[in-house]
């Protein structure tokens, strides 16, 4: 399983996607000067106890869902055409993940009348695609190759 390099590139997603957890999106800074940082979770509030100022669950729950999905896609090994298609799964689901964040932000932008910094992170899920489509490649390479040496016999 691991000496195979489509399993390199899926860890590799599992590992940039994971990070989406541990750090903030973005930093939003309102007209006062407040800073609000836009984690996976949406925007804590700034002081202890009280609810979040902007709940953005459908990005954690996709993100959540993108996170599983390549766990699962490394562990179907022996099942390639499956890897494949979850792999694609996964392509999609990123690009839509990317496409939630960047509506989230902008629409909390507009709500509180404050500039977006974007953090560099949010390019992982873009890297992610990148890498699951080698990925998907050599899952192909692979499975050509197992077709023939089947002819062979």
């Amino acid at each position: 399983m691991i000496q195979r390099i489509q399993t390199l590139f899926l860890l590799g997603v599992l590992v940039l996607l994971s990070m989406l957890y541990f750090f903030p999106l973005a930093e939003l800074i309102d007209p006062a000067n407040i800073s609000y940082s836009f984690l996976y979770r949406g925007i804590p509030s700034l002081t202890e106890g009280e609810a979040m100022l902007f709940k953005a669950y459908p990005v954690a729950i996709l993100l959540t869902i993108i996170v599983l999905n390549v766990c699962v896609t490394i562990f179907s090994y022996k099942k390639r055409i499956r890897q494949i298609r979850l792999t694609v799964f996964n392509i999609f689901c990123m690009l839509g993940m990317m496409g939630l964040v960047y509506y989230s932000i902008n629409s909390q932008v507009e709500e509180m009348n404050a500039v977006a910094n974007y953090s560099i992170v949010n390019a992982f899920p873009l890297v992610g695609v990148v890498l699951s489509y080698l990925a998907i490649r050599h899952i192909g390479k692979d499975e050509a190759m197992v077709r023939s040496m089947d002819r062979i016999r």
